[in-house]
């Protein structure tokens, strides 16, 4: 149990400790982040500000995360999302159907995420991880709207 708790706190130091970019000249840790989409169209390139975060299938993600918009001090403003709507094509002709596009959106956060405010060497609980929101996760409500919650594990996102 004692191998456990170690593991499982090397790792989750080592995904805080490579998404610590300070922003500007904060010294806030980085959110790491998790595209899920709710619509019927693939999107091959998202961007949180100048952060990749990751391709999402059609009503799909929520799995997998990437690391990091920079941390910042000030939730209050929103962040620039930008990505691209994949062509679709007919399966039986080959032929495109659906042009792909270009989007983007000035994003609010719905609050400041709830951060555990602990080093490495600290010792870490269970009850520490679920509370400590390290992810955001960035939501395709529509072809049209996205959003953004707070997480504390890449799969929760799927429920926001």
């Amino acid at each position: 149990m004692k191998i456990w708790k170690l593991a499982l706190g090397a790792l989750t130091a080592l995904s805080l400790s490579s998404c610590a970019t300070p922003f500007g000249s904060g010294n806030e840790p980085g959110q790491m982040l998790v595209p899920v989409n709710h619509t019927h169209r693939y999107a091959p390139n998202i961007f949180v500000e100048d952060a990749w975060a990751g391709n999402v299938d059609p009503h799909g993600g929520g799995g997998k995360a990437t690391c990091c918009i920079a941390g910042r001090k000030d939730w209050s403003k929103p962040a620039l999302v930008q990505w691209r709507w994949g062509a679709e094509d007919d399966p039986a002709t080959g032929k495109i159907i659906v042009a792909g596009e270009d989007r983007s959106a000035l994003v609010p956060f719905p609050r400041a995420p709830h951060r555990i405010n602990k080093s490495i060497k600290d010792d870490w609980s269970r009850e520490d991880f679920l509370a400590d929101e390290i992810y955001l996760c960035v939501i395709f409500r529509t072809v049209d709207k996205v959003e953004f919650a707070f997480s504390s594990s890449a799969t929760a996102c799927r429920h926001k």
